[in-house]
């Protein structure tokens, strides 16, 4: 497999330091799906970049056919400021597609991004989710077809696949203009890997990324199989927020099943005066909880995986 290191320079906005998309491409020479993946689309969320790093030095064991271009750090200063968002503009690139090749820094990267997703069948964007467990995110498919595709290419990571919160709640967030968003708007097959870590790289979660990925790569070109598959989403997000400022206690830990009602943790004041109880607002996967102890009225405190009857 023969690759070759690249830079796409999108301008100075460090001084002294041009900024840049730099990854890697890898060519088999043989047929198959141009695949594109990036990680720390977030600059905090270098497990994402981690996992990118050892999917690079297994891919030649894993993928026979096609192409991929690997970007493991895509908001390089959010980066190094250990920071979510893009720096000197205090932007979430992930709400920010397509962009414009003439706007500030986030809207050039998106640009730049979506560009190079063109030349591309395919993109894996691995995030990270805190204290969580990883897990494979869809967005919402407009095509019926394209979503039954996506979804049996997700379950081939060997992760949970949980499809996106309702499109009402989503689009507040602004995720309809997210990377992975962007790329189902175009057609293309597109899933979000979210790993665990805040800040840090967490080994053991790259790890799992890496292989969730090259698990992923390997069985791409059963998306161009003329098959139609019969996957759904079974699963769908669902988010528990505070009601009450003060110090979340969590009694939970990602990765348990938990039962309507059943208590999660609780909120404090500092003085420990139990203020609320959080509980579970339906059975699902624990797959999240917040890693920030303070919270204030309105943050989100934990992320279940709830079955959708309406996949039934």
């Amino acid at each position: 497999m023969r690759h070759e290191k690249f830079e796409i320079e999108v301008g100075k906005d460090d001084p002294g330091q041009s900024t840049s998309l730099i990854g890697w491409r890898f060519r088999t020479g043989a047929p198959g799906p141009r695949l594109l993946v990036t990680g720390a689309v977030h600059g905090d969320e270098v497990t994402s970049t981690g996992a990118l790093w050892y999917v690079a030095e297994g891919l030649a064991d894993w993928v026979t056919g096609g192409s991929v271009t690997l970007i493991p750090c895509v908001n390089q200063l959010a980066a190094r400021a250990s920071q979510r968002l893009v720096p000197h503009e205090n932007i979430d690139l992930n709400r920010r597609f397509p962009g414009s090749a003439e706007g500030g820094l986030a809207d050039r990267l998106a640009a730049a991004l979506v560009r190079l997703l063109a030349k591309h069948d395919a993109l894996i964007d691995v995030h990270t989710a805190g204290w969580s467990v990883p897990f494979v995110l869809l967005d919402h498919f407009p095509d019926a077809g394209l979503e039954a595709r996506v979804a049996a290419w997700a379950a081939t990571s060997s992760l949970p696949v949980i499809g996106e919160m309702p499109p009402a709640l989503s689009d507040l967030a602004g995720l309809d203009r997210s990377w992975s968003a962007w790329a189902v708007r175009l057609g293309k097959p597109a899933v979000t890997i979210e790993l665990p870590g805040f800040h840090t790289l967490d080994l053991v979660g790259a790890y799992a990324g890496a292989n969730a990925v090259l698990n992923m790569l390997s069985s791409a070109p059963g998306l161009r199989s003329r098959a139609r598959p019969k996957a759904r989403i079974a699963l769908r997000r669902h988010t528990v927020h505070a009601g009450q400022g003060g110090l979340f206690e969590a009694e939970r830990k990602p990765g348990d099943r938990v039962r309507r009602g059943e208590r999660i943790g609780y909120i404090r004041s500092f003085a420990g005066e139990k203020l609320a109880t959080v509980t579970s607002p339906k059975p699902g996967l624990l797959i999240e909880l917040q890693p920030i102890s303070a919270v204030h009225v309105g943050r989100r405190l934990a992320t279940l995986a709830v079955e959708d009857r309406s996949a039934r």
